[in-house]
């Protein structure tokens, strides 16, 4: 886990359906909320009077500083009770949750970052970019969906953003990671001078640390499991890691949580095959 978190009382300060593609949410939180770094997350208590009840995790997707504390943005859909709990939240609502929590995204020296979001996945390619942008100003986000009703909005995003969808009706035609191969296929992208970030489904990641560690570029990824206690309690976020060379044998040893060591890993030590399983 990076720096410090604590429990706050957020409040909403609004709230935004955006078509199917889902909500975008934005909390209120106090001056004793750590200022979250990329690819961090929060906890959030879906949900009144059930002390059982897991918190889920929300990615970060933007942070605005005030004077009295802050504002997080969260971008998500609904896919189950917890979530539709948060979508139905209206402005001035009180949020439970924990956070900052997680490793975040670091910046590669030397490199041109180039970030890659898939879905909702997105969200924290968004924070990356606010983050980075202003000290390395030739990035971009290449952002890949379903079709044209899953795309989220990225007015604002700092850097070009280049889309694809599957069936074509917004940018390129294919998945993300299609357009990555054509624009590094065009001279658009160089391997020589690009390092890879992504967040998106577990396949998009696959293949997308599959192709960086081909072409010899840097990878980070951050993987969507399920998280129960979000850090690292519970061991149920496990992800099995590839063993480094000259390493002892250590099979319990080469796995590592999602919550805690990540969610974001370098791709090319990931064990994917063993995720898949």
């Amino acid at each position: 886990m990076t720096g410090e978190s604590s429990r706050v009382e957020a409040r909403v300060a609004r709230i935004l359906r955006i078509g199917d593609a889902g909500t975008r949410i934005e909390l209120r939180v106090p001056v004793s909320f750590v200022v979250p770094r990329a690819g961090q997350f929060v906890q959030i208590a879906c949900g009144a009077g059930d002390a059982f009840r897991l918190r889920r995790p929300f990615s970060v997707c933007g942070w605005r500083g005030l004077p009295d504390g802050g504002e997080i943005s969260i971008l998500f859909s609904v896919v189950g009770e917890g979530s539709a709990w948060l979508d139905a939240r209206k402005s001035g609502d009180r949020v439970d949750l924990i956070g900052p929590l997680g490793a975040p995204f670091r910046t590669v020296p030397g490199r041109i970052p180039i970030l890659l979001g898939g879905g909702r996945g997105v969200a924290p390619m968004l924070h990356f970019a606010d983050q980075i942008a202003e000290a390395l100003p030739d990035g971009m986000l290449l952002y890949g969906a379903r079709d044209a009703h899953a795309i989220f909005p990225t007015e604002g995003c700092p850097y070009p953003v280049y889309r694809s969808t599957l069936d074509g009706s917004i940018g390129q035609k294919g998945t993300v990671i299609g357009l990555l191969e054509q624009m590094l296929s065009r001279g658009g992208i160089r391997a020589d001078s690009a390092a890879l970030f992504g967040c998106g489904p577990t396949a998009m990641l696959e293949a997308l640390s599959r192709l960086a560690v081909a072409a010899g570029i840097p990878v980070q990824v951050s993987l969507e499991t399920v998280f129960g206690c979000g850090t690292g309690l519970c061991a149920g976020c496990a992800i099995p890691l590839r063993a480094k060379p000259g390493a002892p044998e250590d099979p319990f040893g080469r796995y590592a949580f999602a919550c805690t060591d990540g969610p974001v890993f370098d791709g090319a030590m990931v064990d994917w095959e063993a995720v898949r399983e």
